[in-house]
């Protein structure tokens, strides 16, 4: 397991992703992930695509997407890997979010690799 997940950071890391000025959060900074406060846990997906996907689908599109995500509970800390400015478009946002490549730090999914909503990370001090 230890394995696909170095892998998969390795994968991460080598993808050409803009972690430029326009995104809130940088690469190596620590993070919290917590999401609204209605629902404040925060879905983990396998892919930006998919991240991104899920935010512009309908009800039946977004379910189909569900078994690619996992769901973690709000203060889990993180660690940026990468991020592309605005790359998530949903109606229910006023502007585009960014999609951030993370690396979880603490809690039963230690070490997990993958991508947020910019707006569910929270820096940490």
């Amino acid at each position: 397991m230890r394995r696909v997940a170095a892998a998969l950071l390795l994968v991460v890391l080598a993808i050409p992703a803009a972690a430029g000025a326009d995104c809130k959060v940088h690469r190596g900074e620590a993070v919290v992930l917590y999401s609204t406060t209605d629902d404040p846990s925060v879905f983990l997906w396998d892919s930006r695509l998919r991240l991104r996907d899920y935010n512009a689908a309908s009800f039946d599109e977004a379910q189909a997407l569900l078994p690619h995500a996992v769901l973690v509970a709000p203060g889990t800390h993180a660690s940026v890997v990468s991020c592309v400015p605005k790359f998530v478009v949903s109606p229910m946002f006023s502007e585009p979010d960014d999609a951030v490549g993370v690396l979880i730090v603490s809690g039963p999914q230690h070490g997990l690799t993958r991508w947020v909503l910019g707006s569910d990370v929270r820096q940490f001090h």
